[in-house]
C-alpha cells in the first residue's frame, strides 16, 4: 500500500506549526511564571482595562503621597528632638534661677547665668540643625542655618548691654534686640518669613510644616537665656544687686518661656498626628488597592506551573512524532 507523500509533508508542516505554537505558549507561560503576572491583561480583565489603569493611577499617587509623609515625618520628628534637647536643660535651669534669685543666693544665680549661657548656645545650634542636608527652623529657606552662630549672638548681645546702668537697662536692650524688626529677625535669623507650605499627602488632604526659628516660642526660650546670658557675660559688673534683679526677671521669664514652648510642641505633636493618620491610610489604602490589582492580573503560581508542564509534555509529543515524521525518506514514502 502507498503512502502519499505529499500527505504526509502537510503533516509533519502541521506538526511544526503546532510546536512553535506550543514553544510560543512555553515561553508565555514561563514569563508569567516569573514575573507572576498574566500575559493577557485584556483577557484577564475581562476586556475592562479602565479599571486596571485606575487602580495603577492611585497606586502611583500614593507613591508620591509617601514621600511627601515620609518627609514631613522627618522635619516634624528632628524638629521635636531638637526643641526636646532646648527644653530639657530649660526644665531645671528655669527653677533653679527662680529659686536661687528669690532667695538673694547671688554665687548660685551667677552661676546658674553661665549655665544658661552654654545653653543658649546649644539652643541656637538645636535650631540649626539640618534632615536630609536641609535646615527644619528656617521656614522656606532650607539651604542655609536659620541662625547665626550663638557666640556671635551673644557678642552682639554682650555689646549692646555694655554701656547699661541698671537692670531695666539691659532688659530693654534684650527686649529691643528681640523685638518684631529689632536685630534677631533682621539680621540674626536667617532663614525665610515665609513657612514651607503645605504638602499633599492624600486625596484632598495637605499637611503644614511652620516651626521656624523667629516664632515667638522660640523667641521668648532665647531671650530669657540671653537676659541671664549677658551677666555671665559681665553685664553690669560690679553692681550686684542690679545683677540679680536681671536675673531674678531671667527666671520668671524662663518659666513662662518653657510653657509656651511646651505649647509649641504640642501643636507639633497634633501634626504628627496628623502624619501617622495619613501614613495608616495610605498604607491601608495601598494594601487594599495592591490586592485588587492582583486579584485582577497577577497568576495563579499553582495553576501557572501545572500548565506549564502540560505544554512540556505536548511540546515533547509532537517533537517526538515530528522527529519520526522526518526520517521518513523518498523511499519511505514510495513503498
Amino acid at each position: 500500500m502507498k503512502i502519499n507523500g505529499a500527505t504526509e509533508l502537510a503533516r509533519m508542516q502541521s506538526f511544526q506549526r503546532r510546536a512553535a505554537s506550543i514553544e510560543n505558549a512555553l515561553d508565555t507561560t514561563s514569563k508569567e511564571l516569573s514575573s507572576g503576572i498574566k500575559s493577557d491583561l485584556h483577557k484577564a480583565t475581562g476586556g475592562n482595562l479602565g479599571k486596571l489603569h485606575a487602580i495603577e493611577r492611585t497606586l502611583a499617587k500614593n507613591i508620591a503621597y509617601d514621600r511627601n509623609i515620609n518627609f514631613l515625618e522627618l522635619r516634624v520628628d528632628g524638629a521635636q528632638n531638637a526643641l526636646g534637647l532646648i527644653q530639657e536643660p530649660l526644665d531645671a535651669l528655669s527653677v533653679d534661677l527662680v529659686s536661687a534669685a528669690g532667695v538673694g543666693d547671688y554665687l548660685s544665680s551667677t552661676t546658674l547665668a553661665a549655665t544658661a549661657r552654654l545653653d543658649f548656645k546649644s539652643a541656637v545650634s538645636a535650631l540649626n540643625i539640618e534632615v536630609n542636608g536641609q535646615t527644619i527652623f528656617g521656614g522656606a529657606a532650607v539651604d542655609r542655618q536659620a541662625l547665626a552662630g550663638g557666640e556671635a549672638i551673644l557678642a552682639k548681645l554682650d555689646a549692646a548691654v555694655a554701656g547699661a546702668a541698671t537692670a531695666a537697662d539691659v532688659i530693654t536692650a534684650i527686649d529691643t534686640y528681640f523685638a518684631p524688626g529689632g536685630e534677631f529677625v533682621t539680621n540674626d535669623f536667617l532663614g525665610s518669613a515665609t513657612d514651607m507650605g503645605a504638602a499633599d499627602v492624600g486625596a484632598g488632604v495637605r499637611i503644614s510644616y511652620n516651626a521656624r526659628a523667629d516664632d515667638a516660642e522660640i523667641v521668648s526660650v532665647l531671650k530669657a537665656l540671653a537676659l541671664a546670658s549677658v551677666v555671665a557675660g559681665g553685664a553690669l559688673a560690679g553692681n550686684q544687686n542690679e545683677q540679680m534683679a536681671v536675673l531674678s526677671e531671667a527666671g520668671a521669664q524662663l518659666l513662662e518661656a518653657k510653657e509656651g514652648l511646651l505649647d509649641y510642641r504640642g501643636n507639633l505633636g497634633v501634626t504628627q498626628q496628623n502624619i501617622e493618620s495619613s501614613k495608616a491610610r495610605s498604607v491601608a489604602e495601598s494594601g487594599t488597592l495592591e490586592l485588587a490589582r492582583a486579584k485582577l492580573i497577577e497568576a495563579d503560581p499553582a495553576e501557572t506551573a501545572t500548565f506549564f508542564e502540560a505544554l512540556e509534555a505536548q511540546l515533547k509529543a509532537v517533537y517526538t512524532v515530528t522527529t519520526r515524521l522526518s526520517d521518513l525518506s523518498f523511499i519511505n514514502f514510495m513503498r
